[in-house]
């Protein structure tokens, strides 16, 4: 016999209904704003705890209902259906407000997490970097290994040599409008093979056109110069990167873009460099302690013009500082290829002289290919004498596999190619492969070995005046792994060394992995 009569039947709905209605007066409360951020983290518990006892509710309302028509054993009558449409009602309304609940929930949770600064995402895009929710910090790991291998003939013209060209790392943090970068340089090239600080600075980034730098950097000479190494068209850059002294030096710097495809930077520097033989970085000298002031424009017409997969670079800088009494013009000129010492002088100069640079630069790209030249005067400004250096290069580059260089061009300049299809054992990806030539012309024929003592004087032995021809192969595995390999050939304007070398051809490989 049915235990459950049509009264109880009608009836349960109101009992059903005085739950729900309380329930409903709950939820009501817990949609309530939460005013104060130090009550988050109870009202989050709070909501969790109530969602967990309405779903309870709903489950054991759902489980009555459900007994209810099994125990009927028949279809509902009239009524009961109108009762059963209105209890199906009430469910809805509950469902949506638990909803809402969740809702609310999962925002609190996203708010609290974002001011905690929770949680922190990693990532690897041009290096390993790590984030906090809000937005609040970053830091960047960052390093690289350059494995070379160099071999000359005549065998007289420089040892042939497995070599580690770079190896760095390093860290990048940023701190909302503020950025700092340390990197040390672990390859034995600091002058005494010692661990070098190549980068130490920090910057104010909040504005875009205008930021400002600190610390030890490298000053914008050029393009080339101004490039990472990772990044450059052929194993080295071309003997234009002699004239512009050494790579890295002490100051500050303000640089930006104030407008789109407008480019600037303009630094004042100690102008001793850092990492080599003669300098720390660190004035030491209390009578001759002029400063290096440098600026450099340049600007992307086609990025004007809005020139699709395009780039039209031009621009240029000047620098001006003082060449201490002793120190020597310029480093020692190596050929491209590194290997023998083509250009040197016998001594510094006698006294103090007035030394400017001035460069001009201009990139042509259209899809995969590219045309790139410079050229740098050094100008030196003594006592009675004049002196000079030029030197210049143009180059041709094809990326065969149809990447465009337009995709590499930012901050006036050229940086990491993205594969279209990276390299993949046993895939269809081979990476990408570029190839080029580049002719360039090293001219200080103003240096001779007859000049007066302590106005610029060249070493016997060595030419002043040099042209090098150089084809180049970059297989660019993946955005962070490359192998190149150039063929260099320098022809010397008077013969070297007292082998009387007129010539030296370079075979020069890279492994390269960076990030």
């Amino acid at each position: 016999m049915n235990r459950f009569n049509d009264s109880s039947i009608s009836a349960f709905p109101d009992v059903k209904k005085v739950v729900l209605a309380v329930s409903a007066a709950m939820l009501n409360v817990s949609i309530m704003p939460v005013w104060a951020d130090t009550e988050t983290d109870a009202r989050i518990t709070q909501l969790q705890h109530m969602l967990e006892a309405q779903q309870q509710q709903m489950q054991r309302m759902a489980n009555e209902l459900k007994a209810l028509k099994e125990a009927a054993g028949k279809p509902v009558a009239p009524a009961n259906t109108a009762i059963a449409a209105d209890d199906k009602q009430l469910l809805h309304e509950q469902q949506v407000k638990i909803e809402t609940m969740s809702g609310e929930l999962k925002a609190l949770q996203t708010t609290r997490n974002a001011s905690a600064g929770q949680p922190v995402y990693a990532n690897f895009k041009n290096g390993l970097s790590l984030e906090d929710a809000s937005g609040t910090w970053k830091l960047g790991i960052n390093g690289r290994v350059q494995a070379d291998y160099r071999s000359f003939s005549p065998d007289v013209a420089a040892a042939d040599t497995f070599n580690i060209r770079r190896a760095r790392l390093g860290v990048n943090v940023g701190l909302k409008d503020f950025a700092a970068r340390l990197e040390g340089e672990y390859g034995g090239t600091s002058g005494n093979g010692s661990v070098g600080l190549t980068y130490a600075h920090m910057d104010y980034i909040h504005f875009n056109g205008f930021k400002l730098r600190a610390g030890q950097f490298k000053p914008s000479y050029g393009l080339e110069r101004s490039m990472n190494a990772n990044f450059t068209d052929f194993q080295e850059r071309g003997s234009t990167d002699y004239l512009l002294g050494a790579t890295f030096d002490r100051g500050i710097m303000a640089y930006g873009e104030p407008i789109a495809g407008l480019f600037y930077s303009a630094s004042w520097t100690n102008g001793k460099g850092v990492n080599t033989a003669s300098a720390n970085g660190d004035e030491t000298d209390a009578k001759y302690d002029n400063k290096d002031a440098l600026i450099r424009v340049v600007g992307n017409i086609a990025q004007f013009a809005g020139w699709k997969d395009s780039v039209v670079h031009i621009g240029g800088f000047y620098a001006k500082g003082e060449q201490e009494p002793g120190s020597s013009p310029t480093l020692n000129v190596q050929t491209e290829g590194r290997g023998a010492i083509v250009f040197s002088t016998e001594e510094g100069f006698a006294k103090a002289v007035d030394r400017s640079r001035q460069g001009y630069e201009l990139a042509l790209a259209h899809g995969p290919v590219k045309l790139q030249a410079e050229h740098i005067t050094e100008h030196f400004d003594g006592n009675g004498f004049n002196r000079d250096l030029t030197a210049w290069y143009a180059s041709i580059n094809w990326l065969v596999t149809g990447e465009t260089f337009a995709s590499t061009y930012k901050d006036g300049m050229f940086g990491r190619l993205r594969p279209k299809q990276e390299f993949a054992w046993g895939g269809d990806g081979w990476g990408a492969l570029q190839l080029g030539a580049r002719y360039s012309k090293f001219d200080g024929s103003d240096f001779l070995t007859t000049n007066a003592i302590g106005t610029g004087r060249l070493k016997a032995f060595e030419s002043n005046e040099f042209d090098t021809w150089t084809l180049g192969a970059n297989w660019i595995l993946t955005p962070y792994v490359r192998l190149i390999a150039n063929y260099v050939h320098t022809s010397f304007d008077t013969p070297i060394t007292v082998k009387a070398i007129h010539h030296e051809d370079a075979i020069t490989m890279r492994a390269q992995v960076d990030f």
